[in-house]
C-alpha cells in the first residue's frame, strides 16, 4: 500500500513537472514573440511562426488560458462549427497559402441537405459569398480566439490548422452582434485538455511517369468532359498539376510570366469580366465570383480591395504562370494558373460564366494578351 501511494505521488509529481515545463516553454515562445512584434511590428502570424521556427498552430497554442481556447479537433467537430457559422452573423472568412490571401465578408447561410445528405448549392457553403471547398482529411486542430485590437476593440475568431500545425482558415465575427452565438459555440466544443497532442503528416512522394503514361494521360486529358474531372486525372496519375501541364502539350496548357497575374487583374477590372478567383491550401478551397473594381501594389503585395472582397498576392513569390485549356461539354474551359518557386499554387483564375455556358470572347482575349514564356 505504501509503494502504491509512493508510486502516485511520484507520477503526480512528474506529471507537474511536465506541465510547469510546458508552462514555461509557452511563456518563453510568447516572450520571443512579443518581442518580434516589438521590433517588426505589423507581421502576419504566419511570418512571426516561420520567423521564431514554429507552425502557427504552435505559436497559438502559446495563448492558451491568454485568450486561446483549444477546441475539439475531429472531423464532427469542425462539420458542426461550419454548420452553424450562420448563427454568427456577419463574418470575414480567410483562406490563405504561402503567397496568396483571400477574404469575403458576408452572413454565411445555413446548410441544406439533398436526399444523399450533401449540402445543396446555394446554401450553406456551396456556391454562396462565402463558397468554401473542405478537405478535412488534412486538418488537425482547431482555436477560438480572442484578442484585443488597436482602439480598444477585440477581435474574435475561430482558426483551423493541419496535422502540421499550418493555417488552413480562419472566421473572423465582423461585429458585436456575433459574440453571445460565439461564447455559445466556444462553451459546447472546447477540448477537455487544454494541451494539443502535437502530430506530423508526412507527404508521399510522387510516382514516377513512364512513356506508356504520358499517353495515357494525354488521352485521358482529352477525354474529360467537365472541368471537375481534372483532379481525379491527376490523382490517378500520382502526378502534381504543373507536372500534367509540362506532359500534356502546348496545345492545351503553356507558360507565362509571373508578372501576368497584374495585367489578368487589371484587364479584368477595365474590362469589366466577371472572373472567378480560386485560393487554396492542404484542406480549404476559397472561391470568389463575380467582378473586381479596384486593384493596387503595394509594399511587395499585389491586391484586390474591394467591399467585402479582398485578394493578396505577394509579388516575389508569383514566379510564374499557366494558361490553361480543357475540355467540356460547353466548350474549351480556359483557366489562369500561378505558381511560386516551389510548383505551389498561389492562385487560379477561371472566367464566370453560368452552368453550361461557353467563356466569354472578353476572357478569351484577356488570357491570349498575358505574356508567354519561351
Amino acid at each position: 500500500m505504501r509503494y502504491t501511494k509512493l508510486m502516485s505521488a511520484l507520477l503526480a509529481a512528474l506529471a507537474l513537472s511536465g506541465n510547469a515545463m510546458a508552462d514555461a516553454d509557452a511563456d518563453a515562445l510568447k516572450a520571443k514573440q512579443v518581442a518580434l512584434q516589438a521590433e517588426q511590428p505589423g507581421l502576419f502570424a504566419r511570418d512571426i511562426a516561420q520567423k521564431l521556427g514554429v507552425s502557427e498552430a504552435k505559436l497559438l497554442a502559446a495563448d492558451i488560458g491568454r485568450g486561446a481556447t483549444l477546441l475539439r479537433s475531429d472531423v464532427a467537430t469542425y462539420k458542426a462549427l461550419f454548420n452553424r457559422m450562420h448563427e454568427l452573423g456577419r463574418i470575414k472568412a480567410i483562406t490563405r497559402n504561402e503567397n496568396g490571401v483571400i477574404e469575403r465578408t458576408a452572413v454565411a447561410l445555413p446548410p441544406k441537405l439533398d436526399e444523399q445528405g450533401r449540402v445543396k448549392p446555394g446554401s450553406g457553403f456551396v456556391g454562396t459569398e462565402i463558397d468554401l471547398r473542405f478537405k478535412m482529411d488534412s486538418w488537425g486542430y482547431a482555436f477560438a480566439v480572442v484578442a484585443p485590437r488597436a482602439g480598444g476593440r477585440t477581435s474574435r475568431s475561430l482558426q483551423f490548422f493541419d496535422k502540421n500545425g499550418e493555417a488552413i482558415h480562419k472566421v473572423y465575427l465582423n461585429d458585436e452582434k456575433g459574440v453571445p452565438a460565439f461564447d455559445k459555440l466556444v462553451a459546447e466544443y472546447k477540448a477537455a485538455e487544454q494541451k494539443p497532442d502535437w502530430t506530423v503528416s508526412v507527404a508521399k512522394p510522387p510516382k514516377p511517369l513512364t512513356d506508356m503514361n504520358i499517353k495515357e494521360l494525354r488521352s485521358a486529358w482529352y477525354e474529360m468532359t467537365d472541368v471537375h474531372e481534372f483532379q481525379r486525372l491527376i490523382n490517378d496519375f500520382g502526378i502534381s498539376r504543373e507536372r500534367a501541364f509540362e506532359l500534356i502539350g502546348t496545345d492545351a496548357a503553356y507558360k507565362i510570366t509571373g508578372k501576368s497575374v497584374e495585367t489578368l487583374l487589371e484587364t479584368a477590372s477595365k474590362r469589366e469580366q466577371p472572373i472567378m478567383v480560386f485560393v487554396s491550401n492542404s484542406g480549404m478551397v476559397q472561391i470568389y465570383s463575380g467582378l473586381i473594381e479596384k486593384t493596387e501594389a503595394k509594399n511587395g503585395w499585389f491586391n484586390v480591395l474591394d467591399p467585402d472582397f479582398d485578394l493578396h498576392l505577394r509579388q516575389s513569390g508569383v514566379d510564374h504562370g499557366w494558361v490553361v485549356r480543357r475540355p467540356a461539354k460547353s466548350g474549351t474551359i480556359t483557366s489562369v494558373e500561378f505558381y511560386d518557386t516551389k510548383g505551389e499554387q498561389v492562385v487560379n483564375f477561371f472566367s464566370r460564366r453560368d452552368q453550361g455556358k461557353e467563356e466569354t470572347k472578353v476572357w478569351r482575349d484577356i488570357v491570349g494578351s498575358l505574356t508567354r514564356l519561351p
